[in-house]
């Protein structure tokens, strides 16, 4: 599993948890930060395997139709054998593209909240321990190391059950703002 805007790994999920519970869309709880899955055509087939089963193909062609050309398992590196993974080897990085969600980060040392593209938060990745992987808040008033931070756990929903983060800025001004300490 990869983030989509810079290829980073943040974590490992098995095939049969894509296929059942974290499939596209699912939003993925990993232990620093959470993330949805991105959809089939964000995926790298390049290093995806045909799935040679005519009767499931015909299946599936059942529910969907004709335009449905081939099955493909997920997008996983090729393995050297006999070699050690390499974690420097851009291969390591091949995997199913996430998207980090919710965007809004909250500092527990300062109490800012933030988006992740305000500039206030960068992506700490983790070479050898992708569990690891991070953000952390860049100019946080804490002495020392950048202080990880936590995501906002506030989203909303419409009745079709599209997702989307909390309206921090209109729900604190009460409507539309320039306010530079939210959004600048």
């Amino acid at each position: 599993m990869t983030a989509a805007t810079r290829k980073t790994k943040v974590g490992d999920l098995r095939p049969s948890q894509l296929l059942h519970s974290f499939g596209v869309g699912a939003l993925l709880d990993l232990p620093n930060l959470s993330a949805l899955v991105m959809g089939l055509d964000d995926w790298e087939t390049a290093y995806a395997t045909e799935i040679g089963e005519d009767r499931l193909l015909a299946a599936v062609r059942g529910q969907l139709g004709p335009s449905v050309k081939r099955l493909l398992a997920p997008p996983v590196p090729v393995e050297t054998e006999g070699a050690p993974p390499q974690p420097f080897d851009p291969a390591a990085l091949v995997g199913v593209p996430v998207a980090p969600f919710p965007q809004w980060m909250y500092c527990p040392y300062c109490k800012l909240l933030a988006p992740l593209g305000s500039g206030r938060s960068e992506l700490r990745p983790h070479r050898y321990h992708a569990d690891r992987t991070r953000y952390v808040h860049l100019n946080c008033t804490k002495p020392g190391n950048p202080t990880p931070v936590l995501r906002s756990r506030f989203l909303v929903a419409c009745a079709q059950g599209h997702l989307d983060d909390f309206p921090w800025i209109f729900f604190v001004h009460e409507g539309q703002s320039a306010c530079k300490r939210c959004c600048g």
